[in-house]
């Protein structure tokens, strides 16, 4: 008998070993596993549904997890499923799920606003929250007389701290939609964000504090308090900026690759928030992400490749929405459950319940109006409506639930406070969620928040009667293709919208004659007395400028970092179209001060900080540049467009007047930013010339991959090969030295390919020269002996009724060079300003044995003579700098003629020196001439020159050149004959309805 015993537990053994595995258990992990799955799939239906009928989302989620809470006995394995996830320790939650939320929130918030309104933000989060708390404990304890048997003041503060973390998903998404600015998004997003870690921070506190008033841990003494709150609140996020630092490093060495740059993210959020709070930091793991994500959103962004950045996005688009569709069902669950289990929960207290939503807003308006001051003197103004929206907006949400079965699963505290904090937090996310999730929309439209001035009205009738001339293009395009020719056009017409759009076009024509009191000569522009009128014409300026930023990154031209702050700033302009441009300023507040980047001089010459020091300040004074320098080329090609926008021109030449004195504050800016650190502006300008021609080569090489003219193997390499040059001039460290003025003018482009022997006699004949602010280095019409190169500072040059400015670089001037010996210009030291003085002769000298150099000259002159003579100009003198340059360079060829040579000119072109004849007498105007400094319209015949001829011969029309902006802007009469086709095809509309 004992030998049976011995060997049935020998048995038991052997099954019960470390590969044992319990059959029902893993039937329940796959049960688990199909409900979440199910879960999903119900939050892609509830998706669906939100489409349709703009029912939020997040309160359907959670109230589908109730119902599966509720009624999980009658569910069978389902509900037991549900019944084991109800159970789940609330920490878990928090460990998996909140921080992706966290960081993705963060992660993907538009830095720019958010740091111009960091201030708001952090009162609000901060001690807002606390604020907050301390407001709901005392509704607890005072207004709602709960006892010191249901909670004393530190448990009610303690609930309190759990009903300050908002959740306000539903509510952006709402005022997203309906178009409200990007900065009272960012205002109510940035406070969720960080309430939601700041609330934990005083969870902790308040709960250590009502536990050691019970007698429950050691002891809590003053000092202790404060570091345990500074650990908790400043320890986290330095830990996630040092983290994100890291990150980001790593992340820009990676090419190619979007597994690994996603995962590294997914890696670097969890190793944070697992050092934040189980490592020696002990602190606060939520701040910690939402600081990484924040680093990661202003830094670490610009750290990953653009062909990556979208796979990434995706990604955590898609893991947020899972995360959040299941914390909204686990909760769910978990509270239903708790509701059926409910012992502690008396009847009086769900009238106190409905009772405390109302106090729970009106506390939230005392905490907001309580740093009213400080929030209207800080960041974007709030208006009164913005203000009511906020207060009413403010949802709880998946971090208050979470927190509130923290508390709930506390043994040390007692169970009635315990069921007391799940009841509230439940009750408050299904009343803020159900009654303000789907009430905000009515509340922000009789609040008239959301300004829809007819300026929007215009633009949008505009686009919707383009988009229906393109269809009905379209469609005739079809009706004549033999593929085509049984389709039923009615079917298609009324399939792809055609007669909605008609219907919506004559909406928006009665509620702009509504708004404008009839008035429709305000809609033709008449007179300047309606602000809509500038508003029209600052709205359409700010579009187009957003388009040249797009179209300057897109080839190449500007950084990723940049263009989103150029396009952020047009976007804030957007929404105050009814004062004036104010775009630099809004640019401006995001560079760091001179001030301080001097301080990161000093620390580049410490032994271990200087290689970062060094690499910030390239960085920092790169990103400067190249926003600085991106606007004025854009700002300045809208100058160009002025003539072309079919509005009221007088209106139109004022609100360019505002772009022109933005663009002058931007080059004064430039100016002192060459002046100060000119050693680094050399190093940046190498780096951005070296990105620029990368850029060019890798979109060449795509171009090409795409119609088929490379081979994929070779598309790989050559591609691999242009990353990894990327790579290496990212991580490439600049000499910071200034170089000689022969080593400069080695490297000057007008210099390149003059013998040495040449350039060795023109630095010889060189000499520094000093001058003050406002001082004249030379005038117009007095002797011309010297050119000059300016070594630092920045100069005025007087050309006609035009400014010219020029900095670092630049040559004063190509057309003293070219001029009869006399100076041509006026020009003035801006600021205190070094030149070297070249001989004037000695350059003469050099221009007749270099047809090379000779040409440069010329072809550099031709913007200060096209000011010069401006109405000899033609179209040249409507083109932006940056594109004359351009198509001088790249479309024009220089030519010399002797007298009686016959010139063609079938694409027009600029006669600098000489005189020229046409072949053939006009009718009744005699022979065509043209003269010195003088622009030539396209001709088919011949010329004959009658004065030895210098010129310019185009090889392409200008017109061409710039086509291409008035097309991409529906610019010139494209909206005139647009209108008037529309008129045409809703007549053919009205006729086929009679």
């Amino acid at each position: 008998m004992g030998e049976e015993d011995t060997h049935s537990e020998g048995e038991n053994i052997i099954h019960q070993d470390s590969l044992f595995r319990d059959e029902e258990k893993m039937e329940e992990s796959a049960n688990v596993a199909y409900l979440l799955t199910l879960g999903i799939l119900l939050g892609l239906t509830l998706r669906e549904i939100n489409k349709k009928t703009k029912f939020p989302y997040s309160p359907m989620v959670l109230s589908c997890g109730l119902l599966i809470g509720l009624l999980q006995s009658s569910l069978g394995y389902l509900g037991e499923s549900a019944s084991i996830l109800s159970h789940m320790h609330p920490h878990l939650i928090v460990y998996v799920f909140i921080p992706v939320l966290l960081f993705e929130s963060a992660f993907n918030c538009d830095w720019y606003v958010f740091k111009y309104q960091m201030v708001n933000i952090l009162l609000l989060a901060g001690p807002g929250v606390g604020w907050g708390a301390i407001l709901l404990g005392i509704v607890f304890k005072l207004f709602l007389f709960y006892s010191d048997e249901d909670m004393n003041w530190y448990q009610a503060f303690t609930l309190g701290s759990v009903l300050s973390a908002t959740d306000p998903v539903a509510v952006v998404a709402l005022l997203k939609e309906l178009g409200a600015s990007a900065a009272f998004n960012h205002l109510i997003e940035g406070e969720a964000l960080l309430n939601d870690g700041v609330a934990m921070v005083f969870f902790i506190f308040f709960n250590k504090l009502s536990k050691a008033a019970a007698g429950i841990g050691g002891g809590v003494t003053f000092g202790g308090v404060l570091l345990n709150f500074f650990r908790n609140s400043i320890v986290g996020p330095v830990l996630g900026v040092i983290v994100g630092f890291f990150g980001a490093l790593w992340a820009r060495r990676i090419v190619g690759d979007d597994v690994e740059v996603g995962w590294l993210t997914f890696v670097f959020t969890y190793l944070t928030f697992y050092w934040a709070e189980f490592c020696f930091f002990k602190t606060s793991g939520l701040l910690a992400v939402v600081s990484l994500g924040l680093f990661w959103s202003a830094f670490g962004k610009t750290r990953i490749r653009s062909e990556s950045e979208h796979a990434v996005h995706t990604v955590w688009s898609f893991v947020q929405y899972s995360c959040d569709t299941t914390v909204f069902l686990l909760v769910g669950m978990i509270v239903g459950t708790e509701v059926i289990e409910e012992r502690y929960i008396y009847t009086s207290d769900y009238f106190r319940m409905i009772l405390f939503y109302f106090f729970m807003i009106i506390c939230r308006y005392l905490m907001v109006i309580s740093f009213w001051p400080l929030l209207k003197k800080y960041g974007y103004p709030m208006s009164q409506p913005e203000l009511i929206v906020f207060v009413y907006g403010g949802l709880r949400g998946a971090l208050g639930l979470t927190l509130s079965l923290m508390v709930g699963c506390d043994p040390d505290l007692p169970p009635r406070f315990r069921h007391l904090s799940v009841f509230f937090t439940a009750g408050m996310a299904a009343l803020t969620n159900l009654v303000n999730g789907t009430t905000c929309k009515a509340l922000v439209n009789y609040l008239n928040m959301i300004e829809n001035p007819v300026i929007k009205k215009k633009v949008y009738k505009r686009y919707l009667t383009d988009m229906i001339v393109n269809q009905e293009d379209t469609i005739k395009e079809l009706e004549g293709d033999e593929h085509y020719a049984m389709a039923d056009w009615n079917q298609v017409k009324a399939l792809v919208g055609s007669q909605e759009y008609l219907q919506e076009v004559v909406q928006l024509e009665n509620e702009i004659k509504q708004i404008q009191g009839g008035n429709m000569s305000r809609i033709s522009y008449e007179g300047l007395t309606d602000s809509e009128t500038f508003g029209e014409v600052r709205y359409r300026v700010l579009r187009i400028l957003k388009g040249l930023y797009y179209s300057k990154f897109e080839h190449g031209q500007c950084d990723e970092d940049s263009v989103r702050l150029l396009v952020e700033s047009s976007d804030v302009a957007l929404d105050h179209t009814g004062s004036i441009l104010n775009i630099w300023e809004q640019l401006f507040q995001s560079f760091t001060s001179f001030s301080s980047i001097k301080y990161f001089f000093k620390a580049k010459e410490w032994t271990f900080l200087g290689g970062y020091a060094q690499q910030y300040i390239t960085k920092h004074l790169g990103f400067v540049y190249d926003v600085t320098t991106t606007f004025i080329s854009c700002a300045s090609e809208v100058l160009t467009l002025q003539q072309h926008m079919p509005m009221n021109k007088g209106a139109v030449k004022l609100i360019m007047d505002e772009l022109r004195n933005e663009i002058t504050k931007a080059e004064i800016y430039l100016g002192s930013l060459n002046d100060t650190f000119p050693e680094v502006i050399r190093a940046i300008q190498t780096k951005r010339a070296s990105h620029t021609v990368l850029m060019h080569q890798r979109h060449h090489l795509e171009e090409n991959q795409k119609n088929g003219l490379v081979d994929d193997k070779e598309f790989n390499s050559l591609k691999a090969n242009i990353d990894a040059r990327l790579v290496q001039l990212e991580n490439h460290s600049f000499d910071w030295q200034i170089p000689t003025f022969h080593a400069f003018a080695m490297e000057f482009p007008i210099f390149t390919g003059v013998p040495k022997e040449e350039l060795d006699t023109i630095v010889k004949s060189t000499y520094e020269k000093r001058y003050q602010q406002d001082e004249i280095i030379y005038e117009k019409g007095m002797t011309c002996q010297n050119i000059y190169i300016v070594q630092k500072g920045t100069v005025d040059d007087e050309v006609g009724t035009h400014i010219l400015k020029k900095g670092l670089g630049s040559l004063l001037s190509y057309a003293n060079l070219i001029g009869d010996g006399k100076c041509m210009t006026t020009a003035r030291a801006a600021s205190e300003t070094v030149l070297h003085s070249l001989n004037l002769n000695v350059l003469r000298s050099l221009m007749q044995k270099s047809e090379l150099f000779e040409q440069k000259i010329y072809i550099n002159s031709i913007e200060y003579l096209i000011k010069l003579f401006e109405s000899q100009a033609g179209p040249l003198g409507q083109m932006e700098a940056k594109r004359l340059g351009q198509f001088l360079r790249s479309k024009t060829q220089f030519k010399k003629f002797d007298v009686n040579s016959n010139v063609e000119f079938m694409f027009g072109g600029y006669i600098i020196k000489g005189e020229i004849q046409s072949c053939i007498q006009d009718d009744g105007d005699g022979f065509e001439r043209y003269r010195d400094y003088c622009y030539i319209p396209p001709r088919e015949n011949d010329f004959i020159v009658n004065k030895s001829l210098i010129c310019l011969v185009f090889d392409d029309a200008i017109d061409i050149i710039k086509q291409d902006r008035l097309e991409q802007f529906n610019l010139e009469n494209h909206e005139e004959i647009v209108q008037e086709r529309f008129s045409k095809i809703d007549i053919q509309h009205q006729q086929q309805e009679f």
